[in-house]
């Protein structure tokens, strides 16, 4: 009996870390609608066309609602994950330490946002000195323009008659 949950047990923990591996794999240009795509069959004269190999689309940059939505779901399903566990042992259906790997993974993975935290907290520091740098910069470039000199001013002089090549009376170069 107690094999049965421990295999339970694992199998919850893999559905937990692959399925939504999977979700998020499942797009356009990957997972299930590729399998669904055909090779081209070959032409009747016998000719080899060379593939062509799709050129995979960049991915695109992760915001950060989505990292913070990401870490959202893992941290609950790892809390659940734990729950179950303390309420199988609980129960009596399992010995007590098959708490310890659920409770072992959120712990890790709570050390890991611990360290997440301090690394977003670090690159907003970073951003907002950059920021800070930034102005400083072109405020001391707006100082210097207006403490510069100002330019001499050259009056052009226009002539009198403009030559117009549409007037009626043109006349030829020389005449």
């Amino acid at each position: 009996m107690s094999s049965a949950v421990l295999y339970f047990a694992i199998v919850a923990v893999w559905a937990i870390v692959l399925v939504p591996m999977w979700l998020r794999r499942d797009t356009e240009a990957t997972g299930i609608s590729r399998l669904l795509h055909k090779r081209p069959e070959e032409t009747e004269d016998d000719e080899e066309e060379p593939l062509t190999e799709e050129i995979p689309e960049p991915r695109r940059p992760v915001g950060r609602a989505t990292v913070i939505a990401r870490r959202r779901r893992r941290t609950t399903g790892l809390t659940a994950l734990v729950l179950t566990a303390v309420a199988v042992a609980a129960s009596g259906l399992a010995p007590w330490w098959i708490t310890a790997p659920p409770v072992l993974l959120l712990a890790g993975h709570l050390a890991l946002l611990r360290v997440a935290v301090g690394m977003d907290a670090a690159r907003r520091r970073a951003a907002v000195q950059a920021r800070a740098a930034a102005r400083a910069r072109a405020l001391e470039a707006r100082r210097a323009a207006e403490a510069a000199e100002p330019a001499e001013v050259i009056e052009l002089v226009t002539p009198e008659e403009v030559f117009d090549q549409y007037a009626d009376d043109r006349r030829a170069v020389g005449e």
